[in-house]
């Protein structure tokens, strides 16, 4: 058995993102396409055999001055998978925080799973079809983004509350991206209050383009023939209410990228570039402004 284990927690983006209806708990049903980022944040796991307790310690690099709390999601899905699993041995878990909290990146969504990945790696637990069914289900009370984060694929559709998924094989990978979190706090209930949901005509019609966006993106067809299906439904209800993404928004148009949109619930932007190269120079344009700035291709 290991006695340490390191697991990345990669970001995610949402490249399409529709609501289709609510359910009577007040959970909003969606249809969205998640892509996880080359942006993580790590965790470090050690075996604890002689103390059957979880412990956590952050590593703070974003500087937004997380803590560990017994709240975070990391203790609470390894208590969940405890539950799951019988584990009677302790951890300690060491989390370095470079996804920013707050910014529709599902950061704490990714260390949650991140957190049940590694306790089966380092206690050896087979997760074999039926103990991966049961994580996922135990992953879903968590969270809906992290049955994402709990598969291997890079790119996924996600229908339900987001933890019906389904895989996407790209014939190529998609270009790299620049990531803007303009440092503002979205709250993912008002975001919802405010949101205006389409009618049924409306709401066939994108679904038709996120069928059109997955196909383009499996034959890897080149940007300029998806970057319009690209497509966020609470994009205006954060717009109308967050001067700071509306104008994140709109300098990264200005600077020439494509497909620029905001992911999730926000508050990040992303747009994409056609190069590394292109990207280096993007960031060095935008050091002056009070923003978390990341490069970052897909993963996966």
């Amino acid at each position: 058995m290991p006695v340490s284990v390191q697991q990345p927690c990669p970001a995610k983006v949402n490249l399409f993102l529709e609501i289709t209806g609510k359910r009577r708990d007040g959970y909003h049903l969606l249809a969205t396409l998640f892509a996880k980022l080359s942006l993580c944040d790590d965790l470090f796991v050690e075996a604890v055999e002689d103390d059957p307790a979880f412990t956590l310690e952050v590593v703070d690099e974003i500087g937004q001055g997380l803590k560990a709390e017994r709240d975070n999601l990391v203790l609470r899905a390894a208590q969940a998978f405890r539950d799951a699993f019988g584990l009677r041995m302790g951890a300690h878990f060491t989390l370095t925080k470079r996804i920013p909290l707050g910014a529709g990146l599902g950061g704490g969504s990714s260390d949650a799973a991140a957190a049940m990945i590694a306790l089966a790696r380092l206690y050896r637990i087979d997760l074999n079809r039926t103990r991966m069914s049961k994580l996922k289900r135990v992953a879903a009370a968590l969270g809906a983004d992290i049955p994402f984060f709990l598969r291997h694929e890079g790119i996924c559709e996600g229908y339900g509350i987001g933890d019906k998924l389904k895989p996407v094989t790209t014939e190529k990978g998609l270009p790299w991206m620049i990531l803007v979190f303009p440092g503002v706090s979205v709250a993912t209930k008002d975001v919802y209050g405010r949101l205006k949901r389409p009618d049924r005509a409306a709401r066939l019609t994108r679904l038709s383009h996120l069928d059109k966006l997955t196909r383009k993106l499996e034959k890897g067809r080149p940007i300029s023939e998806w970057e319009g299906l690209l497509f966020n439904r609470l994009e205006d209800a954060v717009l109308d209410s967050h001067n700071e993404v509306r104008q994140a928004k709109d300098i990264l148009r200005r600077l020439g990228l494509q497909g620029v949109l905001m992911s999730g619930s926000g508050a990040s932007v992303f747009g994409f570039v056609r190069s590394r190269e292109e990207g280096e120079r993007v960031l060095a344009k935008l050091k002056g402004y009070p923003w978390k700035v990341f490069l970052a291709c897909c993963v996966g």
